[in-house]
This record gives structure tokens, C-alpha cells and sequence, in this order.
């Protein structure tokens, strides 16, 4: 693998599972004993690198609905000249109001990454330990419209085929401005049942792709997503899922 794949492989790891998926608010107190735990194959360069599943339902807050989000990420890449491992857990809550806390901790080969946000009076405030190097970070909220969890463009539709927002991005601590556009309205096929899924594309400075999406009560699902970005192409697909009693699965 050149040192351009190599740079390449990096970015797919930057962009890959916390900018696919996403919740909103929608569901009614009556779920909240519930939630959906899916399991996505990534693939890179037809080659298939890895594994995410993920657990979101909704939960109340102040006698108002949320969604708690967890991600569990496993990449393991073996080449002559080249190896790469991480492993990734991320958590999140989000509310009417959008993404108010956020956690990461990674494993990247030989580099521990743990970073703990929570939004404050006026911006989302950054704690960040990079192995052993601390620092903070505040964002603040009137800089960004959306984080890349609160999935803005689940309402697209014929009605509004384009967007503009700026966007928070969680998984690099940067405000980024991203353009929406809703191509198509699909029926995705899982085991067997149809899933009617709205078709986005999405571009910033740093990457670009499609994603298939579907909400519901349980959030938001990201059926499928191909991208790009610095050389690497990916996809993530998913491969099953359950919805299950939200007791004990968190």
C-alpha cells in the first residue's frame, strides 16, 4: 500500500461511522422502552476492513424525549507494508434542541484518544485527551446550525431538494459547511423487507457521499452510505438489525 492509500485509509477511519449516523427527535414517550441495535459491514477498496454496531432508542429528559446513541467500531487492516487497528466507542444524547453531550474513547494502533463534550451556556465544550496531552476546546453554538448526529436533511424531499448548513463535526471537533441534496425517494431491501429510504448526497471541504436514510420511532437509520474523501473510497452497509427491550442492552 503507498503512502497515499495510507493517507487515504486514515481519513476513511476519520469520516467513516460517526458522520453516517445520526438521530432526531422524533419519537413519543410510548417507545422509550425500546431500542434498535444494527450491525454494519465497512468496506474499503473492495476489500472488506470491518465492523460497527450500533444501539439508539429514546429515553426521557425532563419529561421530554431524547435518544441515547452508542457506536462500537473494530477496524483491522493486515498488508505487506502496512497495518492499521483501531478500536472505537462513542456515546451521545440528543434532544429537541440537538446533540447536548458526546463521548469518545479510541484506540488507534499505539494512540489513546478520549474526548468528552457537553453542551453549555452558549457553546459545547470540549475536554480532550490525545495520549496524555490535555487540552480544552468551546465551540460556540451560534457558530453551527446542526451536529452530524442531528441528521438535518431527513426531511428532504421534492418540496426542498438542496441544503446548506453549517455543520458541527463531531468526530473532528470542526465546523464544517455542508451542502444537501435529496436525489431520490428508494425502497432498500433488508432480509427480505422493504425499506422506504430517502437518497442524500452531501459534500464539505473534506468529504462527500451518499447515504440512504430512514426515520422512525427508534430515530434515525442510515440503510447504506458510500463516500469519499483524500483518496479512499468506503461504504457501509447494513447487515442486520434487532429492536429489542431497552433494558440491559446499553
Amino acid at each position: 500500500m503507498d503512502i497515499y492509500k495510507k493517507i487515504g485509509f486514515f481519513t476513511l477511519v476519520e469520516i467513516l461511522f460517526f458522520s453516517a449516523l445520526c438521530l432526531t427527535a422524533q419519537a413519543s414517550p410510548s417507545t422509550t422502552n425500546e431500542v434498535r441495535e444494527s450491525f454494519y459491514d465497512v468496506f474499503s477498496h473492495g476489500l472488506k476492513v470491518g465492523h460497527v454496531k450500533t444501539v439508539c432508542g429514546p429515553v426521557l429528559r425532563d419529561s421530554e424525549t431524547a435518544f441515547r446513541f452508542q457506536s462500537l467500531t473494530s477496524i483491522d487492516v493486515h498488508f505487506l507494508f502496512f497495518s492499521y487497528r483501531l478500536e472505537k466507542k462513542e456515546e451521545a444524547m440528543i434532544g429537541k434542541e440537538g446533540t447536548y453531550n458526546y463521548r469518545r474513547t479510541m484506540q488507534e494502533n499505539d494512540k489513546a484518544v478520549l474526548v468528552a463534550g457537553k453542551m453549555e451556556a452558549g457553546g459545547f465544550r470540549f475536554n480532550i485527551d490525545e495520549g496524555g496531552l490535555k487540552r480544552t476546546l468551546l465551540i460556540p453554538r451560534a457558530k453551527y446550525d446542526f451536529t452530524t448526529l442531528d441528521c438535518p436533511e431527513i426531511t428532504m424531499g421534492p418540496g426542498e431538494k438542496e441544503r446548506v448548513l453549517r455543520i458541527l463535526d463531531l468526530e473532528n471537533l470542526v465546523i464544517v459547511t455542508r451542502k444537501y441534496n435529496w436525489v431520490k425517494d428508494e425502497d432498500v431491501d433488508l432480509g427480505g423487507r422493504k425499506i422506504h429510504c430517502k437518497v442524500i448526497d452531501f459534500e464539505d471541504l473534506n468529504k462527500k457521499g451518499r447515504r440512504w436514510v430512514e426515520g422512525d420511532d427508534l430515530g434515525v437509520l442510515v440503510m447504506r452510505q458510500d463516500g469519499s474523501g483524500k483518496g479512499v473510497t468506503y461504504s457501509s452497509r447494513l447487515a442486520s438489525q434487532v429492536v429489542r427491550s431497552g433494558l440491559g442492552v446499553w
